[in-house]
């Protein structure tokens, strides 16, 4: 399992995100499983941020993107009122999933390359996301991923984050590595 942004591009990328935190959960090594949401990710996705990694990633789409979302939004209410969207992508925009897995991409390499030494797998599907490895890996990738998502309009959402221990023996240690993070913590 590499780095991943399955949500785009990919034919069956759930399945594939599915299988491979799966395959690496049960390797030799793996000690917990982090299950993770983002809150309200794509209304608070950093639309600017967004285009101007997406400029650098995916120039083609760039321009789509860019005549889309480079000024805000007319979001018209069922009420008849109306507001300005200015974050975020559009529901029911055809590009919304590629912009989102084009605009996490960077943030999505960071983490890697930040926890690449801790040996800890990582796989996204949208604003969900995985991370496999020792407890110490996964609370590094976690940290990294509270202190510098919110650049990128990702907010962590403890309360949707789950971490699995592969053996009850590690619950304390759990326990003691994601003290006060506000997260659930079970038992495989």
């Amino acid at each position: 399992m590499g780095t991943l942004q399955t949500c785009a591009g990919l034919e069956s990328g759930i399945e594939a995100a599915t299988h491979a935190v799966r395959k690496s959960y049960e390797e030799k090594g793996s000690e917990s499983l982090l299950l993770r949401d983002a809150d309200n990710a794509f209304s608070k996705l950093n639309r600017k941020a967004s285009l101007e990694n997406i400029k650098r990633l995916c120039h083609p789409m760039y321009t789509y993107l860019h005549n889309s979302y480079n000024t805000p939004t007319m979001l018209y209410l069922e009420n008849g009122d109306h507001k300005l969207s200015q974050e975020g992508v559009t529901q029911g925009d055809n590009a919304a999933m590629a912009m989102y897995a084009l605009s996490t991409r960077p943030l999505i390499q960071t983490l890697s390359n930040e926890t690449a030494n801790d040996e800890v797998k990582q796989v996204w599907y949208a604003d969900d996301s995985s991370a496999v490895g020792s407890l110490a890996g996964v609370r590094k990738w976690w940290e990294y991923l509270k202190t510098n998502g919110p650049a990128f309009g990702y907010y962590s959402k403890p309360a949707k984050t789950i971490l699995i221990i592969k053996d009850n023996s590690l619950m304390q240690s759990a326990q003691k590595f994601f003290k006060n993070q506000g997260i659930k913590i079970r038992p495989r």
